[in-house]
């Protein structure tokens, strides 16, 4: 039998009525035919992310230890949500594939918080960085447990949650980020936006999940190449 020959059996409707109740019963029809372009556009910028966080961490353990640290934390997180994805678009049978699922929406909490700990830890203000690098963490820790762990319901985006991690960092961030590193952060995140559109619509048309991958990581490239101008490399 072949890969997808044994996808599709897997979400035959005897198969789905043996779902797990933590799998939504709208998940959205995998396509077999499809998922070597999701699962290649992902694998490929795991293992770029590999070596971009090798010598971000090099790079900014020249500036201090705490930065490099930080770094560390924000390419692991770009790693581990490019793995998952590339994992979830690999095994397609089930429950593996759901379990991969879970794990790959997961991981966008602590990618989330991970772009923003750079700028957290070496632009906020002192007397606050720990505390907010600690909300921040607990906040995404949390999430990803509830998604991950806890088996909280997968294909039901937490979108609330994604947009308060996303602005909890922003607000005490005011007025102590350059504004070339806003905008920066600005463009990655309206190419994240922009790619939306095709992941809304990837069952629609063929390979708009591919896009939606590629979108993702232009955006990550994007927020990347700001952090090392106005975090890593910016003057003292």
């Amino acid at each position: 039998m072949s890969p997808s020959e044994t996808a599709q059996e897997s979400l035959s409707p005897h198969a789905q009525d043996k779902l797990p109740d933590w799998v939504s019963e709208d998940s959205p029809p995998i396509q077999p035919e499809q998922e070597w372009a999701n699962a290649w556009t992902h694998g490929i910028a795991a293992l770029v992310w590999l070596a971009i966080t090798v010598w971000l961490v090099t790079r900014a353990s020249q500036v201090n230890t705490g930065l490099a640290i930080a770094c560390a934390a924000y390419g692991a997180s770009c790693i581990g949500t490019f793995t998952c994805s590339t994992l979830s678009h690999t095994f397609l049978e089930r429950p593996r594939l759901d379990r991969f699922r879970a794990w790959d929406q997961a991981m966008i909490y602590l990618m989330i918080i991970g772009t923003y700990t750079p700028i957290t830890y070496q632009l906020a203000d002192p007397k606050y960085r720990l505390v907010l690098l600690t909300a921040m963490w607990g906040l995404a820790l949390w999430g990803f447990v509830n998604k991950a762990i806890l088996n909280h319901r997968i294909h039901t985006m937490s979108t609330a949650t994604y947009l308060m991690l996303g602005w909890l960092p922003a607000i005490p961030l005011f007025g102590r980020v350059p504004m070339d590193l806003f905008g920066y952060m600005l463009a990655g995140g309206v190419i994240y936006s922009v790619g939306v559109l095709f992941l809304i619509n990837d069952s629609r048309v063929k390979y708009f999940h591919a896009v939606w991958h590629l979108f993702v990581m232009t955006a990550s490239i994007v927020h990347l190449i700001g952090i090392v101008k106005y975090v890593v490399d910016a003057p003292s």
